[in-house]
Order: C-alpha cells, then structure tokens, then sequence
C-alpha cells in the first residue's frame, strides 16, 4: 500500500507536489504553534506564559522539519527543503542591507496601496485590548515569530525549493507568490492585495535562494509583522491606521486608467512633503517606497554577485535566470 501511494506521489508532477508540500507544512504548523497562545487568551490572559512555549513549540517544528529526528530516510530530504544552514559571515554583511531596504520598502507599499486600489482595511476578529501591556507584547510577538516560522518554510523552503530544482528560480518565486496570496484569502485578503503579496513572497524566495537559508526571510518576515501588526489589533500609531484605512485617491473623481495615474502622480508630488494638505501622507509613503525599492534592487544586485562569486569559487551552480 505504501508503495503503491509512494508511487501515485511520484506520478505528480512537481509544481503540484511542492505546493501540496507547502500547504501541509503551513496547515499543521498554524495549528499546532498557535495552540499555546489561544490557551493563553482562556487561561490566566494576565500572565504572557504562552511566548515561552511558543518558542520552545516553534524550536522542535523548526528542528524536526530541517531535518532533525526520525525517521532517517526523510532526514537528508527535510535538511534539503528547509535549506537548514546558517548564511557565512560574509553573506550576512550583504544580506542585511537588503533585508532592511526590502522591510521599508514593502511597509510603504502595504500603508500605500489603500490610496491606488481599493483595499478594504484589516479587520481582526480577537481582541487583546483587555490585556495587560506584558500579555499584549507577549501575543504580538508570537504572533510575528509564529507567522515568520511557519510561513518560511512552508513556502520558501518546502514549496519553493522543489519548484527552484526543476524549473528554475524565476518560475518558483512567482508560483509561490500566488500560492502565498492565495493562502491569505481567507484573512480578508482580496486580489488588490496581491501586489504586496506577490512582492513580499518574491523578496523573500529571492533572500532565502541567495542566502541558501531560511533564516534571512524568516528575520525580516518576522520583523516586517511585528511592525505592522500592532496596526492591525490596535489601529495605532494614528498616522499608519490612516493609511491602511484610507481610499483610492483617484476614487470619485477619476474614471479611465490615465485619468487614474494622472491623479496619483500629481498626489505624489513633492510639494504635498512639506504641505499640511490631504496628500501629504501619500507623498511621504510614495517617496520611501520609490527610494526604499531602489536601494532594495541594489542591495540585492549586491548580493546576487556576492553569492555569485562565491559558488563559482566552491565550482558550485547559482542562476538567477529560469531553467
């Protein structure tokens, strides 16, 4: 029977394989990191006890599907799909400039995509607002360590991977970036969403291919939650809540797509910076996003030669381009 279901499974072929993959590893991993912190929420909420065992719980799903524990004949394909190794020194220092720009850069998007298309804004179904401050932090952070974990390997690591090997890295980050948008639909995602979904999803499979790790993607996944989701459970700071709840600025006064870019371009404007008028946190949000992305295109030029140069010293292989 085993080996009757062993080689229906090889039968599939790989894009299907890899994202039926992912979609186990994602399923399982939600439910079972997140236990801890809904337990929190009913027993003793005044206490933040779920952070510890949310991380001890997240060190053995993380270990256990890198490659860790039986049974031996998965360990070596588990050690492969998680891309369980450290980046060296040298890749972190170049890393890291592209993992900073690549947060900035897809913050701005997210606050600024409520002004260009109509994106409804985040609703979250618990409420932590009875909570002391500890137990606030305490679930906020879980919440960012849970989603950056889980959602790495599942998509980057045992989704992206298979798809990278047979055809090419181009094809894999872009299957993801569908997959990880469609994985969100049922949190009050829509399609407007989907460019900072596709963008996010690319900047992150391109972090963990180049990097050779999960790790890289799971920091700045991580980072770029905790940044944002205090915003979603409290609508505070005031200035972000704007943003994420504001509407198209084009909307009643535009109808045809050139009217529509005309508009945002003239909201754009440098002179709405420095001006208290209606634009002004459109303008601010534009200019990060269009600065922050230039420099993230640089500093992941950077890296891609940096990786480049070392693979090619090892004699290994390192393309950018499809397979």
């Amino acid at each position: 029977m085993l080996s009757r279901l062993k080689a229906v499974w090889n039968w599939l072929p790989v894009i299907l394989r890899a994202i039926i993959l992912g979609f186990l590893l994602l399923e399982f991993g939600s439910i079972v990191t997140f236990l801890p912190l809904l337990g929190n929420l009913r027993f003793h909420p005044e206490i933040p006890w779920a952070l510890p065992i949310t991380l001890v719980v997240l060190a053995g799903y993380g270990a256990y599907f890198s490659g860790w524990g039986p049974p031996a004949t998965t360990r070596e394909a588990r050690k492969r799909l998680a891309r369980a190794s450290l980046p060296s020194a040298r890749i972190w220092c170049v890393a890291v400039p592209a993992m900073v720009f690549g947060i900035i850069a897809l913050i701005a998007l997210r606050l600024l995509l409520p002004s260009l298309l109509p994106v409804s804004a985040p609703s979250i179904p618990i409420s932590f607002s009875s909570l002391p401050l500890p137990s606030i932090i305490g679930a906020l952070v879980s919440i960012a360590i849970i989603a950056a974990v889980t959602e790495e390997l599942a998509f980057r690591g045992y989704m992206q991977k298979p798809m990278e090997d047979a055809y090419g890295i181009v094809p894999a980050v872009l299957i993801v970036g569908v997959m990880f948008w469609a994985a969100h639909l049922d949190h009050g995602i829509t399609v407007t969403h989907l460019p900072f979904q596709m963008s996010a999803s690319i900047a992150l499979g391109l972090l963990a291919y180049l990097t050779r790790s999960l790790v890289p993607a799971m920091i700045a996944h991580g980072a770029s939650d905790l940044l944002l989701v205090p915003a979603y459970f409290f609508r505070e700071p005031e200035f972000v809540w704007r943003a994420l709840s504001a509407r198209p600025v084009w909307e009643g006064v535009a109808s045809t797509f050139p009217e529509r870019v005309q508009i945002v371009c003239g909201a754009m404007s440098p002179k709405h910076i420095f001006a208290s008028a209606p634009f002004q946190i459109f303008a601010i949000l534009a200019w990060v996003f269009v600065l922050s992305t230039v420099l993230t295109v640089f500093a992941f030029v950077h890296l891609v030669r940096t990786t480049r140069s070392r693979t090619e010293h090892n004699g290994g292989d390192l393309s950018i381009t499809a397979t």
